[in-house]
């Protein structure tokens, strides 16, 4: 398991190449506009993977909506059935709490459902959405992690 040692480290590195780009562009002049394009560029990226945790977290979403916004974003690009959806989170697949859900979040623009059937529709996770698309980015970046720490806090349980 990571510590906080690990973090702080890699916060420094980010800090030594911010400023090894700046110092190089002290030098050369050429370089400052794209160093501080890049910079920019960085920070940006970094306050939307933070503000997207923040709104997974801290959101007014249930958590059962929350669990159901994960699965999506977890199997993106691929879409999943109400059906499939309950299924994978052990609700019964003849509750319509799964398909009030899926109401909830389309309206909130955070999934979008395609009707396959009139009695069958199929639910993506919304890649328009800034905040979505940046928790979709660290699911295929780090999911892989992410099992193996969940993992290793099952077998402490």
């Amino acid at each position: 398991m990571k510590t906080g040692l690990d973090e702080s480290k890699r916060l420094d590195s980010l800090r030594d190449i911010l400023s090894s780009l700046e110092t190089t562009a002290q030098v050369r002049p050429e370089l400052e506009k794209y160093t501080v394009s890049l910079s920019e560029r960085l920070l940006n990226l970094t306050r939307d993977y933070y503000a997207s945790l923040v709104f997974l977290f801290t959101t007014s979403l249930s958590f059962h909506r929350r669990l159901v916004l994960m699965q999506l974003i977890t199997i993106y690009p691929q879409g999943s059935s109400g059906i499939d959806l309950a299924r994978s989170l052990g609700i019964s697949e003849k509750s319509k709490s799964i398909y009030k859900d899926l109401n909830a979040l389309e309206k909130q623009d955070l999934i979008h459902l395609d009707e396959v059937h009139s009695r069958l529709k199929m639910a993506y996770a919304n890649p328009k959405n800034r905040l979505v698309n940046r928790l979709i980015e660290l699911v295929q970046i780090h999911g892989d992690t992410l099992r193996e720490l969940i993992q290793e806090e099952k077998k402490e349980d």
